[in-house]
């Protein structure tokens, strides 16, 4: 059920159910939550999902650890204003091959490490549903950057 919802108070949220996680995995976590964000209309714990799917992709990006940033900000684009939320990880990074596929059902990199394939593909599947758009970018060995992009 959509209701009118702060998104750093989601980020915040899912944070605390993740923190003890992303210490003992050795990740380092930057927060960079733009305080004046407007509100937006959207399943909170939908969102939530999304943010959880972007973490635990995070993570397995980075088995020895490393930096994970998690922010919010505005966007302007197709003349309208939406509110972004980003999660950048210093991981193993995604090849092109594999950017054109991530949010396929059933796609996985992770072969016999487990990993369904499903996680992105609900992800977008959620973000879509919501009037928005997932994109990533990211370079092999270089990590990645998730941006969900919502309409205001």
């Amino acid at each position: 059920m959509r209701t009118s919802a702060d998104l750093n108070e989601i980020v915040n949220d899912v944070i605390a159910l993740t923190r003890h996680l992303l210490q003992t995995s050795n990740v380092n976590l930057a927060l960079e939550l733009d305080e004046s964000l407007p509100r937006v209309s959207i399943d909170t714990n939908q969102m939530k999902q999304v943010l959880l799917n972007l973490i635990h992709n995070a993570l397995q990006a980075m088995p020895k650890g490393g930096e994970l940033r998690v922010g919010t900000h505005k966007g302007s684009r197709e003349n309208r204003n939406w509110v972004v939320m980003a999660v950048k990880d210093s991981g193993v990074g995604i090849s092109p091959a594999d950017q054109a596929r991530i949010f396929e059902p059933f796609f996985t990199t992770k072969g016999d490490r487990g990993g369904t394939g499903l996680g992105l593909s609900v992800t977008y599947g959620i973000v879509a549903d919501h009037g928005g758009a997932i994109e990533v970018s990211s370079r092999s060995g270089e990590g990645s950057l998730f941006e969900v992009w919502l309409p205001v």
